[in-house]
């Protein structure tokens, strides 16, 4: 996506930061099973250290994947900044990278991917096992994120990953992880070829949302493109 002029003057709405400042803009991407609630205390966070955050909203069980990559590259350019960022939470992730892939240019800010099994769920194909449980993954997890496809990153925009360590979660009660996991994802599926940067931090999946050191690794890697380190 091509850094490109965007008008100024929304002074009120998700466009804008609770300090009202004009600085980057942090678009947030929900998982499976949520509405973007969740992130209040990472939005806050991230209020706090200057940015401004908005919230993308999507069905997270049924719709088209295209059609909801689209819509977020829409929300990206019509938000009023002149850099954005996007953060995207589980399968967010899968719609973050898909939005990132599919658009013509580059990001104008940086992406990072929290728990995102973009290299493919041992727990979802777990649960797949099961036939009347199925219907609970919904198809976005079904199609996207159930098994490796063989994604990798090649663009122009910085693109980190954070993998959680504390294994408390659903997800391993259908996965057998012989390898850290956050209870959802395991750290491997996390990685894909081409990361600007991939961190691991000792917090479970639904933890990640509430961490005060992953909220200040995500502020320094839309800054910088790089997480901090020592």
């Amino acid at each position: 996506m091509a850094a490109r002029k965007r008008t100024r003057g929304q002074q009120t709405g998700r466009g804008r930061a609770a300090n009202g400042g004009d600085g980057d803009t942090v678009v947030l991407v929900h998982g499976l099973w949520m509405t973007g609630f969740e992130f209040g205390v990472l939005r806050n966070r991230l209020v706090q250290d200057g940015f401004r955050v908005e919230i993308f909203p999507y069905a997270s069980m049924h719709g088209d994947v295209a059609s909801i990559a689209a819509q977020l590259r829409r929300r990206v350019f019509e938000t009023p900044s002149e850099r954005v960022h996007i953060v995207g939470h589980s399968l967010g992730g899968a719609f973050v990278y898909r939005a990132l892939v599919d658009c013509e240019a580059p990001l104008s800010g940086n992406a990072v991917l929290l728990g995102s099994p973009l290299n493919g769920s041992r727990a979802a194909s777990g649960v797949m096992r099961w036939p009347w449980l199925r219907p609970m993954l919904g198809a976005h997890v079904t199609n996207e994120l159930v098994a490796p496809c063989g994604r990798r990153w090649d663009g122009r925009t910085g693109l980190g990953a954070i993998a959680g360590t504390r294994p408390v979660g659903t997800g391993r009660f259908f996965a057998r992880f012989d390898e850290d996991n956050d209870g959802t994802v395991a750290v491997s599926e996390t990685m894909i070829p081409g990361l600007t940067d991939h961190l691991v931090l000792p917090h479970s999946h639904l933890g990640l949302l509430f961490a005060q050191d992953v909220a200040a690794q995500v502020a320094a890697f839309v800054r910088t493109g790089r997480f901090q380190r020592g």
